[in-house]
Formats: C-alpha cells, sequence, structure tokens
C-alpha cells in the first residue's frame, strides 16, 4: 500500500504539488488508521472506509461534498470560497472547482466516490496484483476504460477503476467470462498499473501487439543511470537496447534473496549489468511474459516464448525461456540479430591450408560433415558458412531442418522442428528425402533415428551437414556407432569432422605485448611449440581494457579447432570399429593437427590470450607431450 508521506516511485508528475486534501490524509493523526488499514489490506469496503474517515454520523452517504466536510478533508470556509468561484463559472460543477484550486486531491476524490456510490476501495501497487486476474483482460480496453484488474475469485473479477462511468461492466465481463465487480484507486495508480502490466500494448502511437517490442528512438546508456523507479516497461525496453549496444548474446535476470540480478553473456562471458530491487521481480518477469505471449499466471512450470523487437537499424529475435527456481522465477533471454551477415567462410578463422581442405570436402558431391563441440562453440555458424558457400557457387536445392531457425538464408529451405505436434528431426529427414535435395543440413544429431537417417542420405548422393555433442573429431565416429549406426556405414558416409571451440579476440585497440613468465613458456611448449621456433614464446600478447572494448579487454570471438579427413586408411580402421582414442593416435601419426596446435599458434599470433586458450586444451595435452 502506498501512502503519500512516502516517496512514491510510480508517480509519474512528481514535481506537481499535492492536493491539501491529500496532504492532510497523509500528515494528520486522525488518518493514521486509515494509512494502517490500506497498509494491511488489499480492499476496503465502502462502511469500512467511512468509518476509518470519521464520517460515521453522516446520514447521506449520496453527496460528495458532505462527505468530504464529514471526513474533515475540506474546511467550510474552502467551500465557501468555492461557491463564491461558482457564480462566475455556474457551469462548472462545485466538485471540479474544489480539484482545480488544489483543494481537493485524486486520492481524496477517489475515496469519495468509492463511498457515494457504495464501491469498495483499494491502493494495492502494481507488483501487488494477480497476474491471473490481469490476464484476463487487454491492454487496449484497460487503457480505454482506466481500469484493471487486480483479483480473481473464482467465477468473480474484481477490477480497479478511477472514474466507473467509464468502464463498460458488460463488455469487460464479456471478453473475461466472468462476473466483474468494480472498485475505486487513485487515478495515477491506475495508469501506472496499466503501463508496468501492458506496456507499450496500450500506447495509441505504437498499437504493439502481444509479441512485438518497439524500441526505436530509445538509446543505450549506462547501467549506473538506469531508473529503476521508471514503469517496467520501460525499464524491459532499456535493458534490450543496453544489451544491443555491449554485443550481449543473452540476458539473464536472476532473483535472490536482496536482489533481482541482470547479467549479460558478452563473447561467452557471463557479465553483471545491474542490480535491480526486488519488489521490481514479479512486474518485470510478469511485462516480459506478456509480451512473450506466455502465462503470466504459470509460476510452477517452465515456459518459453518469443518476442520480435524493431531498433532503429534492425530488426531482434528474442528467444524467451523461464524456469522456476528457490527464489522466484528465472528468465533468459537469447537475442538474435536478424540483420547479422551470415559469417565467410573466409573469415570462421582457419588457417588457409585447412580453409583449402574444408572447403574441398564440401564441394564434394556427397558424403557426411560433422561440426562437433560444445554448446556455443560456434558450432551452426560453420555450417551456415558452408551452405552459404554452396548456395553462392552452385545451382542446387538445399534444405535445412534446425531447431530453431536462428538466422535467415537466402537460397536455403529453412524448415524448424516442432515437437509438440510430433514434427521432429527424423521426420523432417525422411520428408526432405521425398523433396529432391542435393543438399541437406540437420542442425543437430541427438538420436540413433536421426543418425541412421543422415547416414543414409549421405550414402544415397547427397551432401549431409550436422552437429555432434563431443569433445574432440574422433569421438564423433564412435559416437555415431553408439547411436546405433554401423561402422562399415559410418566408414563409407563420414568425409571430414571438425572439431571446434571458440576463444574471445584481444581488443586491437588496447592489445600489448609483454614478456612470457616461465610458466606460460612451459604450457606453449607444452602444447606443440617446436623446440626450434622457440623465439616464439618470448613474449605473448594482453589487453588492459579500454573504451572500445567496454574495459574488458576483448572484441568477439574467433574459432580454435581440429579437422579430420576421414581417407582410405582411416575408413578401414573404422569399419574394424577402433576405439576414438586408437583412431586419434594413428591421426596425428599421419599429420592430424590437433586443437592444442590452432590454439598455441592463434595465441602466439596475438589473437587471442593464453589464458583464454589454456582451459580448453588441458584435456588435449597428452597429444603433443
Amino acid at each position: 500500500m502506498m501512502t503519500d508521506t512516502e516517496t512514491n516511485p510510480n508517480q509519474p508528475h512528481p514535481e506537481q504539488k499535492t492536493a491539501l486534501s491529500d496532504q492532510a490524509l497523509a500528515t494528520q493523526p486522525r488518518y493514521k488508521p486509515l494509512l494502517s488499514a490500506l497498509m494491511q489490506e488489499e480492499v476496503l469496503p465502502a462502511k469500512r472506509l467511512l468509518e476509518l474517515l470519521g464520517c460515521q454520523r453522516l446520514e447521506d452517504t449520496s453527496n460528495l461534498l458532505h462527505v468530504w466536510l464529514s471526513a474533515g478533508l475540506v474546511t467550510s470556509e474552502a467551500m465557501q470560497q468555492a461557491k463564491e468561484g461558482k457564480k462566475n463559472n455556474a457551469s462548472i460543477p462545485l466538485w471540479k472547482l474544489l480539484v482545480e484550486r488544489g483543494l481537493i486531491g485524486e486520492r481524496t476524490m477517489a475515496m469519495g466516490m468509492a463511498i457515494t456510490l457504495n464501491l469498495p476501495y483499494t491502493e494495492l501497487e502494481a507488483e501487488q496484483m494477480d497476474p491471473a486476474a490481469i490476464q484476463r483482460m487487454d491492454g487496449r480496453n484497460a487503457d480505454r476504460w482506466q481500469a484493471i484488474p487486480i483479483r480473481l475469485d473464482q467465477n468473480d473479477l474484481l477490477m480497479a477503476c478511477s472514474d466507473p462511468k467509464l468502464v463498460d461492466v458488460p463488455r469487460a465481463s464479456q471478453l473475461s467470462g466472468l462476473k466483474v465487480h468494480l472498485c475505486l484507486a487513485p487515478e495515477s495508480l491506475i495508469r501506472v498499473a496499466i503501463d508496468n502490466w501492458y506496456g507499450g500494448e496500450t500506447r495509441s502511437e505504437a498499437q504493439q501487439p502481444i509479441g512485438k517490442l518497439d524500441l526505436r528512438g530509445i538509446n543505450p546508456i549506462a547501467a549506473s543511470e538506469i531508473n529503476t523507479r521508471q514503469p517496467v516497461t520501460s525499464l524491459f525496453d532499456q535493458l534490450v537496447v543496453n544489451a544491443m549496444a555491449k554485443r550481449a548474446s543473452d540476458i539473464h535476470l536472476v532473483p535472490d534473496q536482496r536482489f533481482l540480478h541482470v547479467h549479460f553473456r558478452v563473447d561467452g562471458r557471463l557479465l553483471e549489468e545491474i542490480r535491480l530491487p526486488l519488489h521490481l521481480k514479479n512486474s518485470l518477469i510478469s511485462r516480459i511474459k506478456v509480451v512473450a505471449g506466455m502465462d503470466i499466471a504459470e509460476k510452477r512450470l517452465p515456459q518459453d516464448g518469443h518476442i520480435q523487437a524493431r531498433l532503429t537499424d534492425r530488426m531482434l529475435d528474442l528467444r524467451v525461456s523461464d524456469i522456476p527456481a528457490v527464489h522466484g522465477e528465472t528468465m533468459v533471454l537469447r537475442l538474435l540479430d536478424l540483420q547479422v551477415g551470415l559469417v565467410p567462410m573466409e573469415k570462421l578463422g582457419f588457417a588457409q591450408h585447412d580453409l583449402e581442405r574444408f572447403r574441398k570436402n564440401v564441394d564434394l558431391p556427397h558424403g557426411l560433415i560433422l561440426v562437433t563441440g560444445p554448446t556455443g562453440s560456434g558450432k551452426s555458424t560453420t555450417l551456415r558458412a558452408a551452405l552459404d558457400h554452396i548456395v553462392r557457387h552452385q545451382f542446387c536445392h538445399v534444405l535445412s531442418v534446425e531447431d530453431p531457425v536462428e538466422v535467415r538464408m537466402d537460397g536455403v529451405t529453412q524448415v524448424q522442428v516442432n515437437p509438440r505436434i510430433g514434427f521432429t528431426f527424423p521426420r523432417a529427414l525422411r520428408q526432405f528425402l521425398r523433396h529432391d535435395p542435393d543438399v541437406i543440413m540437420v542442425g543437430e544429431i541427438r538420436d540413433g533415428e536421426t543418425a541412421k537417417i543422415a547416414v543414409q542420405a549421405a550414402l544415397t548422393g547427397h551432401r549431409v551437414f550436422s552437429t555432434l555433442h563431443t569433445n574432440d573429431a574422433p569421438g564423433a565416429i564412435t559416437r555415431l556407432v553408439d547411436m546405433g549406426v554401423e561402422p562399415f556405414l559410418v566408414s563409407s558416409a563420414v568425409s571430414m569432422v571438425v572439431a571446434q571451440r571458440l576463444v574471445r579476440r584481444l581488443c586491437p585497440q588496447c592489445r600489448s605485448k609483454r614478456p612470457t613468465t616461465q610458466s606460460e613458456k612451459q604450457l606453449l611448449f607444452a602444447m606443440g611449440v617446436p623446440q626450434s621456433e622457440q623465439k616464439l614464446t618470448e613474449t605473448t600478447f594482453e589487453s588492459k581494457g579500454c573504451p572500445a572494448c567496454n574495459q574488458t579487454g576483448h572484441v568477439g570471438r574467433t574459432v580454435i579447432y581440429e579437422m579430420l579427413t576421414v581417407d582410405e586408411e582411416m575408413k578401414q580402421r573404422i569399419a574394424k570399429n577402433e576405439a576414438s582414442s586408437i583412431l586419434r593416435r594413428e591421426a596425428i601419426r599421419r599429420g592430424f593437427q590437433p586443437l592444442v596446435t590452432s590454439g598455441w599458434v592463434k595465441v602466439v599470433q596475438g589473437t587471442t590470450a593464453l589464458a583464454e586458450v589454456a582451459p580448453y586444451l588441458e584435456p588435449f595435452l597428452g597429444d603433443t607431450v
């Protein structure tokens, strides 16, 4: 509950002077029981409100002026002055003159109307309102009627309004499917609640439907300058704009016992953006749910949603994931810039000779090419670059099945799986084979059925590209066998496997050389730097941070990788179902360059820092020691 003695963060015009009657309500001792009741109870019936205002002896409660006089909220002298003023303004009601003279405020007006109309009164703030009730009304009608649902009770819906004459109760009952009851509330509280829960949906100039967000005209600001007292609609918009300005791929909203933490993932690292007051948690998450088309009343089960946002110069897709947690709902928003172009094959980060090997395999008329690595290692980016190369240099039919489709590609028929209706990767692949394809991309091989169909497609004259979650390139071979694909089929189908990781690039603006420490030299030699090239280990690069990189020292990411070409000898070993460790050892003996080699090359070139590469290389050190 709010009182005028406290600073109300939701007040739309804090510079406006409080009317005398509202000042009296907030400061005079006689109204303390009323303020206490408002703090403890959600809704006050008209009769109880009458008692708390001290109007027990008032016989005629239908006259607004009599109510104010009886409650002591307006003096007889002030009333007389208003009557004198009415002589020159005969058409203006007396109560309106009192309002215009600053004698009656919106809080007093709402209380008086509640008593005269025998309706309940509330000062329930936006974050305390029932999300299930809010969902029963759309933003347009809430804005038109200046009314908002606050409580749901079986078949009854209680709506707070500033003026009952504005509310079409029969229509509200029809839309909500419930019996609607009204209560009175101060006008500014109604406006703030509508803006918090419905936001841009109610702005006549924007008219944003569910699933749409208009961020044009909003500029990024420093986190320290974010106003936590602004409506959550504006706060959410600002967070998204800030995230885009900092090249964030994800926004995390994580509550604990004290704060709602907002984190941005930038270049693969999670960074704290701002700590918001905990009271904003429910309203901010509910706002996001409303825009994303999610069920704001459901807080016990995970949910997914989708928002498309328009910035000044681009379109943005937001994939929303919400899960229940101990301290409340945790939400993650994946940001996908629809205007970001495809990364050309030449800019993936492959060395020139490896790029030629990759391109040669991509151009083969048939076969299976796999890209492996953990989540977030750039596998899909590599595959899209391969498809883009094919589309630009060959006229052929390219089909892609993904979950989800993150980047739109010209010349590629892209399909998104939908498990809810049974449209899975295997079903899409089976349909693709009837669709006369030349090239097929499978977003991920997740199960044995998908693996078998992908291998069969590669064996029947199609080029197939896909991803797997394995730590290294030879491990992808044994993973297919473990999924139930016969080894002799794997040996015939797979033409190349690329295993990769992403590491952060050093900022070119603040990058500098420094001498390496002894432990750093030992690590570089362990990675495979030849003893004959000892001079390469004498210096290394680091970045201190500057405005160009937001003081992080890094801008963007690049790939470290290993490429396994399945030649005739490797095919024979795969057909014999040899272990991945044997396949790896034999490949290294014949010139295979492990991930560690790509790592140290990037370090000595100054592309990335040794500290960035070292965590990824530890499992592979035994290959070169």
